[in-house]
């Protein structure tokens, strides 16, 4: 079987493939700086670095059904909400996995956590959401309005 990125839209196996797999690779780099900086071992990164792993393997499933619908003609208002929701659970494990590995390298109060955690939460989901959500728009807009000037 042979793998390739345009192959890649269609299946999400495929997607899921490259997609972790170079989020994965890339990720290292900040967790050998973190281990060389906090002269933490693997053993105690790893944890966090799965933590870091997760909103990818939430957030790339969501990609690969949204690019699915768009191309598939649906409301540019529905796509709008779908890409504000995935936005909305990407800030959601993004922020649990932050807060997470903080507590766990102990760079993070417990106590003073848990007020982070909830202001974090507070602000971070509607501004997810209505920034993705205004910026599909106006990129569909922007098409829209592009392929009207070349037809």
């Amino acid at each position: 079987m042979k793998l390739s990125i345009s192959r890649s839209q269609e299946s999400i196996w495929i997607w899921l493939f490259w997609g972790l797999g170079t989020y994965l690779l890339l990720e290292l780099g900040p967790f050998f700086i973190a281990e060389f900086v906090f002269k933490k071992t693997a053993g105690e990164l790893l944890g966090p670095y799965v933590a870091f792993a997760f909103p990818c393997v939430i957030f790339l499933p969501l990609v690969w059904w949204l690019r699915k619908w768009e191309k598939q003609g649906i409301s540019p208002k529905r796509l709008a909400r779908g890409w504000g929701l995935s936005m909305m659970l990407f800030c959601v494990a993004v922020i649990v996995a932050v807060f997470y590995s903080g507590i766990s390298l102990h760079l993070i109060n417990l106590s003073d956590a848990v007020g982070g955690f909830i202001v974090s939460m507070l602000l971070g989901l509607p501004i997810s959401y209505f920034v993705s959500y205004y910026m599909v728009l106006s990129f569909i807009s922007t098409r829209a309005i592009s392929r009207c000037d070349d037809a």
